[in-house]
């Protein structure tokens, strides 16, 4: 008893802060964990510990990141002095990961702040290596869940709570066809097949009809027209696993995953596929680049992403700078305006994809322009290119067609004999049998081989048409490219090249892309080939093996801000 009394009167005059936290909403509806009842044990806690509370924090937010803003403010508090002791309900309401926990503990070190909870006890020098653990539990249960999903998407049934427009999902956890809606989905196919009729004429159609649409309360807009225009779904396959999602302090970034690694969970069809091709081959006939930023002139609009997020660099004009000087303000006109390039994902999202967020317009558009000048107008670039694309040694082919020909041949001379030696009774049927089950499973492994050989060879020849004809293309499309105005270079651009991906370091690596339509209208009798030509950098001492890389300081170009 002389000691609680004591512990109190040492307790009594000091500052508390308490923190209630729940990972999301649909926790703070739950009476053990709401943030109601975490703050009235804490209450009452502090009561019998004598503990004066100045300043509350509450909020919903997880608790691996430290970025929650009402953690920020108790720590900036804290640093302030404008507390003494940080109670919270539990040990992991502060924090379940490394980052937080070493933010936290640097701080009470720092301040001698002292960390209490009302259902376990925090120990100091423990307290880091216990949110280090926590994080790694959280880890663990988001790999089971993953796994978990991922199994239930191969057994047919769908791991999420959200389905496409026209679908809704059994008791069984399977798909099935809301016919209702399936019947818009289909009149919005037939409505831009037939009727030549955009998404934003079908969904301003379907508001007029009063169509429900996907979200009560909400109208049609072309965004949702278009997601159910281009959604593989529709055609009878839903695709899980295309993208991972991974949240950081720095916002959700979205990770694509490899073809290979999608798991297909098959659904009831509510278009054919020929419905559903002739819908995505009209959607590149009709697409045009949105008219934004007509102010300024952009040369890269809508061609650029960023390697790191996957979104598009949106454009920037800056037309008037601020200056202090001598404790004065001075604004001027900037004349021509200064051009950017920025991340969506940046100025958007405030994802921190980019060790710089602005690029210089200017100095991008001629790296770019240039070196999409300079391949077409290269032969021996192009020839490089093309070269790489096939890793085969010439005339090796043709060698390999030849001796696997003759050992066919062979083997069917072999297959004769034994014929002949049963007819002339030297051998047994059951010994013809036997010779010939393994002249046949060799004759088996040489077609199949035969076959391969072929296929390759004439890859080789229709590689080299492919040459003749991407150099005739260049050679025509090549004359004239240093007389053209900005616009008529933007129309080149935009049919030649496939991307332009610029990463966190700004490296920029191009691709080229040599249309098919062109090669086929220079008189190709069949199928064109789309041939991708990549390289990074500035390209001063490319070739198709070693590439100078692109960055800041490169000698050659520089496109930073």
């Amino acid at each position: 008893m002389a000691g609680t009394t004591a512990q109190q009167q040492q307790a009594n005059g000091k500052r508390a802060a308490i923190y209630a936290r729940v990972s999301d909403k649909s926790q703070d509806g739950e009476d053990k964990t709401s943030i109601s009842e975490q703050t009235s044990e804490m209450e009452a806690y502090c009561e019998g510990k004598g503990l004066t509370i100045t300043v509350r924090y509450q909020e919903v937010g997880r608790g691996w990141s430290k970025k929650r803003p009402e953690f920020q403010r108790m720590l900036t508090d804290a640093r302030s002095g404008r507390f003494d002791t940080i109670v919270c309900w539990k040990s992991d309401r502060l924090s379940r990961g490394m980052y937080p926990a070493a933010a936290l503990m640097e701080v009470v070190e720092a301040h001698q702040i002292q960390l209490e909870a009302v259902m376990d006890a925090i120990d100091m020098k423990t307290f880091g290596l216990m949110a280090a653990i926590g994080k790694i539990e959280l880890d663990n249960f988001r790999e089971r869940a993953s796994m978990g999903k991922r199994g239930a998407a191969k057994r047919g049934r769908i791991p999420t709570s959200q389905v496409p427009y026209g679908y809704t999902i059994a008791e069984d956890g399977t798909p099935q066809v809301n016919q209702e809606k399936a019947q818009i989905v289909r009149r919005i196919y037939h409505r831009y097949i037939h009727d030549g009729m955009g998404a934003r004429a079908i969904a301003r159609q379907l508001d007029e009809d009063e169509v429900p649409p996907g979200t009560p309360g909400k109208q049609w807009h072309d965004s949702q027209v278009q997601r159910i225009l281009r959604n593989e779904t529709y055609k009878g396959t839903w695709w899980y696993g295309k993208a991972r999602h991974v949240s950081t302090d720095d916002g959700t970034k979205v990770y694509e995953q490899p073809k290979d690694a999608w798991v297909g969970v098959p659904f009831p069809p509510i278009v054919d596929d020929e419905t559903w091709e002739r819908v995505q081959s009209l959607r590149k006939q009709r697409w045009t680049p949105p008219t934004r930023n007509t102010k300024a002139f952009y040369l890269l609009q809508h061609m650029v992403r960023c390697a790191e997020c996957g979104m598009l660099f949106g454009c920037r004009t800056t037309r008037r700078q601020t200056v202090k000087y001598n404790g004065k303000v001075y604004k001027y006109d900037l004349d021509p305006p200064r051009r950017y390039y920025r991340c969506y994902g940046v100025q958007k999202f405030r994802l921190n994809c980019r060790n710089r967020s602005y690029i210089r317009a200017e100095r991008l558009e001629e790296l770019v322009w240039g070196q999409v000048k300079r391949v077409v107008q290269d032969r021996d670039l192009l020839i490089a290119g093309i070269d790489a694309l096939d890793t085969s040694e010439d005339g090796e082919m043709a060698k390999q067609v030849a001796r696997t020909e003759r050992d066919l041949q062979n083997i069917q001379l072999e297959e004769d004999r034994a014929i002949r030696l049963y007819v002339s009774g030297k051998i047994t049927e059951s010994q013809l049998d036997h010779q010939r089950k393994f002249i046949t499973e060799r004759l088996e492994n040489l077609r199949a081989k035969l076959d391969d050989y072929r296929a390759r060879e004439s890859a080789e020849v229709e590689r080299r048409v492919l040459m003749e004809y991407v150099l005739e293309w260049a050679e025509k499309v090549g004359e004239g490219l240093d007389d053209l105005p900005s616009e008529e270079r933007r129309d080149v651009l935009q049919i030649l090249l496939d991307r332009v991906m610029i990463d966190r370091d700004n490296n920029v690596v191009i691709t080229l892309g040599i249309p098919t339509d062109d090669l086929v209208a220079i008189g190709n009798p069949e199928p064109a080939f789309l041939c991708t030509l990549r390289w990074r950098g500035c390209g001063a001492q490319w070739t198709s093996t070693s590439a100078c890389p692109l960055r800041w300081g490169c000698p050659h170009h520089s496109a930073s801000s």
